[in-house]
């Protein structure tokens, strides 16, 4: 059993991570702190640059995951995904996914959202 949010996050990340990786998306930078917030993934397949925002949730409790994302949470992915754009000479161009990870024990599903 996960101790507290954080392990949660981690463990989501985690199999968002491998997900996407089996999907043959490369990562391009995982967990990217910016003073305007994190990236989760960045990935890269085919040129297309992928930017996931992982939501793992144990319940509904608290909401969904895929309507946690604010419009302030965007502007700031926009901001982070020019910083790093600009260090790593990025295409302009970029998608945002929601990637909501849902688990019970050692099982989970995985749903997907374009933004």
């Amino acid at each position: 059993m996960l101790r507290n949010k954080k392990q949660l996050g981690q463990k989501g990340e985690n199999i968002a991570a491998e997900y996407y990786q089996k999907l043959g998306y490369e990562i391009i930078a995982r967990n990217f702190y910016t003073r305007y917030g994190e990236l989760d993934l960045v990935l890269k397949k085919n040129n297309k640059i992928l930017v996931i925002e992982v939501k793992t949730r144990t319940n509904h409790n608290f909401g969904y995951g895929e309507e946690s994302i604010s419009d302030k949470k965007l502007h700031n992915i926009y901001i982070a995904h020019k910083i790093l754009r600009e260090q790593q000479n990025l295409p302009t161009f970029f998608e945002i996914e929601v990637c909501v990870i849902y688990t019970y024990y050692n099982r989970y599903t995985i749903d997907r959202f374009i933004i």
